[in-house]
Formats: structure tokens, C-alpha cells, sequence
């Protein structure tokens, strides 16, 4: 059982994605200045979306193509590509870039801890991720 409220992670995934996604806005403005800068941030935002997305809504087939997003360790590195991606500008990119950076190596180190639990919505609907659990409907 875990120590931490579900809430903690719910509000940490919404900061992380709200924050992300102003930056990558604010970073398309480059369009004419440095195209370069510009596509990463696209790039970001479609990093950054579905994260904000699956706080509330887990969709079907998200897991079968982007299942990173559903372990502390892809969405940590999710989290520092992120904030890669956004390090171009000003000093608002970069204090964003630093704690989305901090919080993917938070992540990537709750991964291997083994008293916290994840989160709901890491689990895919209609499936349990138990590691010794048969799959009957495996061919």
C-alpha cells in the first residue's frame, strides 16, 4: 500500500502537462524566427495533451500505442524529452524545462521503488497488469 494520496499524482500529472503545454504555445511563436524551435514544439504538445488527457479520461487504444504513459518510468521519460524539447527561449522555458526535467528523474525513480502504488488511471481499462496472471485469450 502506498503512502502517497492518488491526488498527489493527479495534481502532479496536471501541472506537469498544464506547464508543458503553456510553454509549447508560447514556443510556437518561433514559426519565423527558428523553425527548428518551432517544431519541437509540436512535437511537445503531442507529448504533452494526451498526459493532461489522461486525467480524466483513459482512452482505448492509448495503451496499445503509447504505453509509456501508463508506467512511472516512460512517463518519466516522457517528462524529460519534454523537457528537452522546451529548453529554447526564455527564462520561463527554462524554469519550466528544469522542473519538468526534475520531475521525470522523481518518476524515473518511483519506478523502482516498490512501496508506492500506481496510480488508477496507469492501469488500462478491462485489463490488470498483474505479472503472474494467465491470459486466457492469448493465442
Amino acid at each position: 500500500m502506498s503512502g502517497v494520496p492518488p491526488q498527489f499524482f493527479r495534481i502532479a500529472h496536471l501541472a506537469a502537462g498544464s506547464l508543458a503545454t503553456v510553454s509549447a504555445l508560447s514556443q510556437t511563436s518561433y514559426i519565423l524566427k527558428n523553425f527548428p524551435a518551432f517544431l519541437m514544439a509540436l512535437y511537445s504538445l503531442v507529448l504533452a495533451i494526451p498526459m493532461i488527457y489522461l486525467e480524466f479520461r483513459v482512452p482505448p487504444n492509448l495503451y496499445r500505442y503509447a504505453s509509456f504513459y501508463f508506467s512511472f518510468f516512460g512517463r518519466g521519460l516522457c517528462l524529460i524529452l519534454l523537457s528537452l524539447l522546451l529548453s529554447y527561449g526564455g527564462v520561463f522555458k527554462i524554469l519550466v524545462s528544469i522542473l519538468l526535467f526534475l520531475s521525470g528523474l522523481v518518476y524515473v525513480i518511483l519506478e523502482f521503488v516498490p512501496s508506492i502504488q500506481e496510480p488508477e488511471n496507469f492501469r488500462p481499462e478491462g485489463s490488470s497488469i498483474a505479472v503472474g496472471e494467465d491470459g486466457d485469450d492469448i493465442i
